[in-house]
């Protein structure tokens, strides 16, 4: 595959979905960290998220531009998916957080 465009929008996929599993999982195994501060790792995943889609596009874009001789097509939608996934599930934390620091105001 001479697609680097596909290369790079599969490894800012997993990358998001990285960033969302260590924000996850932080606050299991250090101590000191509370979920709410391990948080910080959701504007990231959207991030890395929105440059996979991005970079998705512009794979596939090159692909059939080349009528196919690059390469690429089938990672480009592997990417496109995990970082629409990665993205989903980050908006999602990202309102989750955001109601939570709502009801701590709210009742604190």
């Amino acid at each position: 595959m001479r697609n680097g465009k596909a290369i790079g929008a599969l490894l800012f996929a997993v990358l998001a979905l990285g960033f969302l599993a260590a924000g996850a999982a932080v606050p299991r195994f250090v101590t000191g960290i509370e979920p709410l501060e391990a948080m910080v790792a959701v504007p990231a995943a959207v991030l890395c998220a929105l440059v996979g889609i991005g970079l998705a596009r512009r794979a596939r874009f090159a692909f059939q531009r080349s009528l196919g001789r690059i390469g690429g097509d089938g990672a480009a939608t592997v990417a496109r998916a995990l970082s629409l996934v990665a993205l989903l599930l980050s908006l999602t934390a990202a309102l989750a957080v955001g109601v939570y620091a709502v009801l701590a105001l709210v009742l604190g």
